[in-house]
């Protein structure tokens, strides 16, 4: 039986680093107005960007009049420090903003528009690639289809990478996957190619593998979706202490649930989601062992930008099946023990999808 291993470093750097084969767009909103103007704003379109965003239009000029086709306006999304185009005619006729998103106007009774009028849109419930970086379990990523499709993942540059987990896929019986990858991305002929078993919830593997760019492969044309479905990937290194825990580990589960009683005692509920917990004993540790365990902690515990990371588990590096997504406790104490040796007790929960 293998050691455990803590996966908390993901070398896929951000959304834009990933490149689908498809994805279900996200949906754009109604246009929010706060406006002086009688014009009605209509916005439609599928949001292809990769993040939920706001698009905030303004009038900008009423120099050629101020009904539909004389004013212009300017518009931005919420994370842009500035403008992104300015002085553009508005119109009955549907213009593109940006990422899908497209807005028209149709006239009111009265004066169409307002110096400063102003409209809000939300593009969101995106299905990208953010979805599967965002640590959330209860957003997806989500295919066009379940036939041949694929995730390329480009790093930058070479590094090197010893697991791979694919979280909360649909992935039925008959699905396949195979993890690729090539120093120039030639994926007719790639460097490194191997085939995957499925595990449920999550697809996790491990292997040890330098590349600059990777791809991970997906079929299942009987999939009863329709589309193949992930809430989180992972391609990174994984630290496996010298010694693993003791035999005389911990394992249960909590259970999220809400409880409701009458006034004659009678009591009723709902159940959300089960979540697993590990209390886990380590003895015998290193220095560099403890160097690790603190590295993982403060990455976890990322104070300098104000968030909250959890990591991946695996109890035993032979069972990649039992990789669950956790967290630790509050704190971290190592006893010292004898010379160069510590001891550790490390407690973990699972952080559980909501099904909401």
């Amino acid at each position: 039986m293998s050691g455990c291993r803590f996966m908390y470093q993901n070398l896929i750097w951000g959304p834009e680093a990933l490149n689908l084969s498809s994805a279900r767009p996200g949906l754009v909103g109604l246009p929010v107005p706060r406006a002086q103007g009688s014009a009605v704003a209509y916005a439609q379109g599928l949001h292809q960007g990769p993040r939920d965003q706001v698009f905030r239009l303004e009038i900008d000029s009423l120099a050629q009049g101020a009904g539909v086709g004389q004013a212009t306006f300017r518009w931005q999304r919420a994370d842009s420090p500035a403008w992104e185009a300015s002085g553009v005619p508005t119109g009955v006729a549907v213009r593109g903003l940006a990422d899908g998103v497209e807005v028209k106007w149709v006239s009111g009774q009265g004066q169409d528009f307002f110096l400063g009028d102003s409209w809000t849109i939300l593009a969101g419930r995106n299905f990208g690639p953010a979805a599967l970086l965002d640590s959330d379990r209860d957003t997806v990523w989500e295919s066009l289809g379940c036939q041949e499709e694929w995730i390329d993942i480009d790093l930058g540059r070479e590094l090197r990478a010893t697991a791979l987990i694919l979280a909360d896929h649909n992935l039925g019986e008959a699905g396949l996957a195979r993890l690729l990858a090539d120093a120039e991305a030639d994926w007719e002929q790639p460097d490194f190619a191997l085939d995957l078993q499925i595990n449920r919830p999550h697809l996790a593997i491990f292997m040890d593998q330098s590349f600059r760019h990777w791809r991970l492969a997906l079929s299942d044309t009987g999939n009863p979706e329709g589309a193949l479905k992930a809430g989180g990937l992972y391609l990174g290194g994984h630290f496996e202490p010298s010694r693993t825990f003791s035999s005389q580990y911990q394992r249960g589960w909590a259970a999220s649930r809400s409880l409701t009683s009458t006034d004659a005692g009678k009591q009723a509920g709902s159940a959300r989601a089960l979540a697993q917990s590990w209390s886990l004993a380590f003895s015998g540790l290193s220095e560099d062992d403890m160097a690790g365990f603190e590295a993982m902690f403060r990455a976890i515990h990322d104070v300098d930008q104000g968030r909250l990371n959890p990591l991946w588990f695996t109890p035993f590096g032979d069972r990649p099946a039992q990789t669950i997504y956790c967290l630790p406790g509050e704190s971290l104490a190592p006893s010292h023990i004898y010379q160069d040796r510590y001891g550790l007790n490390l407690s973990l929960q699972e952080m559980v999808r909501s099904h909401v």
